[in-house]
């Protein structure tokens, strides 16, 4: 008897337009099994698996082909090939392993023949028309929720805390927009999801886990932003607060080394030369520590050309020595760009966005080509962001401005390697270096 593996898929919008149900393929596979006097090994379900996405990402499949690879299958049964693929290319990326380990598939709806050249052309064009006619569904379903996008209208029933629906748009919720801003203090004052998961437990009696926190914590839609619209809905929280949010979460994100040894600028400095971040390393001499950084590449690769090591020591010394100097300057460059800013004439929002709708209505309509409107539409969704960022508030410079204006020397010696870290992190995004050991700050 053959070992057969039956392997169903479906999308809910397939099973919704075409009637491919999970139990009807299940039915139709093992009625056929049994006709042909098959052994059933398991039932591999993908549901709610699109044929666009990466076949890597469907767990049963992959779980198949293991048992494929650990020769526990003779054939895989299927109902028709657009449940496998519609993908030329993955397509025989997956039949070499099948071949490799002499595994044949069919499929119980539809005639095909893989044994000759004839067979396997077919194959192929079949495959292409699928793959075709999913990317022209998927570019049509994009363009739609593009549209509704562009005009500030939900494209889904699910909404984070802190927002209701109402007449297609997103607004406040009186009953939880100020849990959310509670929030966002709450984190950036002690800086620890959990510690944010059991105050709102305590205080609001709201549970949640930290995977869903953190995706509160980085969802944009709470400064009003989704996708390309940056003015999608009206803001619950303040941009600032939001940005210093994220600051900590980057911060949080960063490997820390087996050791726990804390290095004041790891993920600060940047190589000027080949643009990667520099590693943080340490030696002993004479009984006493050294800190210094290197370029990775040029440490592990060899690639880079910029050799120099930056002493720790040398790094706190510049920037205590010029960090006064360097802050003016930002505010003054700041300001000026402000200014220049604000003297831009004004568009007219309403009028573009019209112009966006109309051209995806073209494009819907097959009146232009997909060239044609990508074209036009960067070119007018460009002038949107433009425009958003002339009206833009100002640059928020207070915070550097306070920073020198105190006796920051002196308060920064008193502190230890972990809390030097955190007050650099705080104001500067990276330092950019080169082979010379020149130094260039860029400010958060």
């Amino acid at each position: 008897m053959q070992r057969a593996a039956l392997y169903i898929r479906v999308s809910t919008e397939e099973q919704a337009q075409h009637g491919y149900s999970l139990e009807a393929q299940k039915h139709a596979l093992t009625e056929y099994a049994k006709e042909h006097d098959m052994y059933i090994v398991d039932y591999y379900v993908d549901d709610g698996y699109s044929a666009r996405r990466k076949y890597t990402s469907r767990k049963d499949f992959m779980r198949m082909l293991a048992d494929v690879q650990s020769d526990r299958i003779d054939i895989i049964l299927f109902i028709k090939l657009d449940r496998w693929f519609r993908s030329v290319k993955d397509y025989y990326k997956i039949q070499e392993i099948l071949e490799a380990h002499n595994v044949g598939w069919k499929t119980t709806e539809e005639n095909y023949d893989t044994t000759t050249t004839n067979g396997r052309l077919y194959i192929n064009i079949r495959l292409s028309v699928a793959q075709d006619e999913s990317d022209r569904t998927s570019d049509r379903i994009k363009f739609v929720f593009d549209n509704k996008v562009s005009r500030g209208e939900v494209i889904s029933g699910a909404q984070p805390m802190g927002f209701r629906i109402e007449n297609k748009h997103l607004v406040s919720d009186e009953e939880t927009k100020d849990i959310v801003r509670d929030m966002f203090e709450y984190f950036t004052l002690h800086q620890s999801k959990y510690a944010v998961i059991r105050y709102i437990y305590e205080k609001y009696g709201i549970a949640t886990d930290k995977s869903t926190m953190k995706k509160m914590l980085v969802n944009r839609l709470y400064i009003g932003e989704y996708r390309d619209n940056l003015s999608y809905c009206k803001p619950l929280i303040d941009r600032d607060l939001f940005e210093k949010a994220q600051r900590i979460i980057a911060e949080k994100g960063i490997r820390r080394p087996p050791s726990g040894r804390v290095y004041i600028f790891s993920g600060l400095i940047r190589c000027a030369d080949c643009g990667h971040i520099f590693c943080g390393n340490h030696t002993l001499r004479s009984e006493r520590e050294y800190v210094y950084y290197r370029c990775n590449f040029e440490a592990n690769l060899k690639t880079c050309k910029n050799t120099s090591r930056f002493n720790e020591k040398d790094i706190e010394k510049w920037l205590l020595e010029n960090i006064e100097d360097e802050v003016k300057a930002y505010v003054a460059e700041q300001t000026s760009k402000q200014s220049k800013k604000m003297n831009k004439p004004t568009i007219d929002r309403a009028k573009i966005k019209r112009k966006i709708g109309k051209l995806k209505e073209l494009y819907l309509n097959e009146l232009i080509t997909l060239d044609e409107y990508r074209m036009d539409y960067e070119s007018l969704n460009a002038q949107l962001v433009e425009d958003n960022e002339t009206s833009a508030p100002p640059t928020y410079t207070k915070g550097l401005l306070d920073f020198i204006g105190g006796d920051f020397r002196e308060t920064y010696g008193t502190l230890d390697r972990k809390k030097r870290k955190a007050v650099w992190r705080g104001i500067i995004r990276e330092i950019s270096v080169d082979r010379s050991k020149n130094m260039t700050i860029i400010f958060l």
